[in-house]
């Protein structure tokens, strides 16, 4: 079983600028969401979904119509040619399909297939019910709690 990460006793001493405390926070907030996303890959393997794709069906299922790639982009954070290797896949499974967009001819718009939105709820389902199990040795108290304090560090770094 992994500790959580700590510095060296000596961390003060070589980063007399920095805080230790901050950089175990950090470096353990990278690990445990690496950890987590790790749990959605391989809930999604047998789907065939990586957790990219299954975000971007839940994006354009939630917005319930057609949406540019910008608008998908700017939901997960990533660049648009990451957003178009991951639609790339989801055509060539049937999920998605671009097609071009009415007015301006520079764009496209992706549409989510019925089987796309067939899988985006099955993908919801299969995170949702693995986030019981992974977020277990936690109460509710302490999810509520873990949940506050996330939210106030994401609203500092925003």
């Amino acid at each position: 079983m992994e500790m959580p990460i700590r510095v060296s006793r000596d961390f003060a001493t070589i980063y007399p600028d920095a805080s230790a405390s901050a950089t175990e926070c950090a470096m353990n907030l990278a690990r445990t969401g690496d950890l987590v996303l790790g749990r959605v890959a391989s809930a999604l393997q047998p789907l065939e979904v990586s957790p990219a794709g299954g975000l971007v069906l839940g994006i354009l299922k939630d917005a319930g119509q057609p949406c540019p790639p910008n608008y998908i982009s700017e939901r997960l954070i990533v660049s648009r040619a990451t957003v178009t290797g991951v639609l790339d896949t989801l055509v060539k499974r049937g999920l998605v399909r671009r097609e071009p967009h009415p007015t301006d001819r520079r764009m496209v718009l992706v549409h989510l297939t019925k089987a796309g939105s067939r899988m985006a709820d099955t993908v919801r389902r299969t995170v949702h019910r693995g986030e019981a199990d992974w977020m277990g040795s936690l109460s509710e108290q302490e999810r509520a709690r873990l949940t506050e304090l996330l939210g106030k560090l994401q609203r500092h770094l925003a």
